[in-house]
């Protein structure tokens, strides 16, 4: 049996920091007033919500197991194996089993309508474009949550969001913040993508570093198909083609030049309503075609957006689908990985 107190220090040892244990814990819960029962719920709540051995939890001869559901795959993620690893992967598959079982995941697979039809979709239900809530509404419409996640055992620079499957079920985890709305609907797209062109169906999670985004953009990166076809899906999601370039030469005439911000703004709204594209998302792709990421951030914030960050919008929604038809004890937790 586990003695009082240990059971932090093995699993920070386990990759598991103390004060994302603290979180992790029943709030009720302190070392100093452990009880046998008291150890055992504990353990097994842990066990839930992280995906360990409660076995392993309640003995400290036995080392901290994992119940990973099957193998991972890290997409230009720099974080090297280890612990660390080990706990980022064990928390996403714990937190995505505890939302689908609120949820009520699928019993058989389930086939998800292409990029093209979902945007079609969209469109003729009056919509200009699709936005960041369209994306957001379709992933829930298809069964599939989405959360911001707040809470980490581990800080992994770089690290966007994640599609992990628990049985036949879907949820999608994105892992940062971004004051641009359009660069977060990408980053949910480009998930939807993984799960939609069944990336996920042999693996139990895809853990995303975005190789796109200025951070981690022209670091010795392998070419990776999964990644090349989960970006088209996103772009033929977003705007009709799977290979969506805006340069210099595209939003330039003969008496137009690009030199501020605002410039940059007002031709990406005349662009997106001709093409019916989110205007950020033109000038988000303007920044990746021609690396001029600061003016095409900086233009961003100048076009219309929420008062929020998307983050927030996101967990927001989260709230609203799960209200609260689940044990306290459950939403407790969420609410630490995932407040609004």
């Amino acid at each position: 049996m586990s003695s009082p107190g240990r059971l932090i220090d093995r699993l920070a040892d386990a990759g598991f920091p103390e004060s994302f244990v603290r979180a992790s814990l029943p709030d009720w819960w302190t070392p100093e007033g452990e009880t046998t029962a008291g150890r055992t719920i504990a353990a097994l709540l842990l066990a839930r919500r992280l995906s360990l051995d409660p076995e392993s939890l309640l003995d400290d001869n036995v080392p901290i197991g994992f119940l990973h559901t099957g193998p991972t795959k890290f997409k230009h993620l720099r974080l090297a194996p280890g612990p660390q690893l080990n706990a980022l992967t064990a928390y996403c598959q714990g937190v995505a089993r505890l939302v689908l079982s609120i949820q009520q995941p699928p019993s058989e697979p389930q086939e998800l309508p292409a990029a093209l039809e979902l945007r079609r979709t969209i469109l003729e239900s009056g919509r200009d474009n699709v936005g960041f809530g369209d994306v957001l509404s379709l992933c829930w419409a298809m069964g599939i949550p989405v959360l911001h996640i707040r809470l980490f055992p581990a800080t992994t620079k770089g690290l966007t969001a994640m599609a992990v499957r628990v049985g036949h079920g879907h949820v999608i985890l994105v892992a940062r913040e971004s004051g641009v709305e359009a660069q977060y609907m990408f980053h949910v797209a480009h998930e939807l993508g993984h799960i939609s062109l069944g990336h996920v169906r042999q693996v139990s999670a895809i853990i995303d570093a975005d190789s796109r985004d200025p951070e981690t953009a022209g670091k010795d990166l392998v070419r990776d198909e999964e990644e090349e076809a989960a970006d088209e899906f996103a772009q033929e999601l977003l705007t009709g083609v799977r290979s969506f370039r805006v340069d210099r030469a595209i939003l330039e005439g003969s008496d137009t030049k690009l030199g501020t911000a605002r410039e940059l703004a007002n031709k990406a709204l005349l662009v997106g309503q001709e093409l019916g594209v989110d205007p950020g998302h033109v000038a988000m792709c303007f920044g990746d075609s021609t690396g001029e990421w600061g003016l095409a951030q900086n233009a961003v914030k100048l076009l219309p957006r929420q008062p929020e960050k998307p983050g927030t919008l996101v967990n927001r929604v989260l709230w609203q689908q799960l209200g609260s038809n689940t044990e306290d004890q459950s939403i407790s937790f969420l609410r630490a990985v995932a407040p609004e």
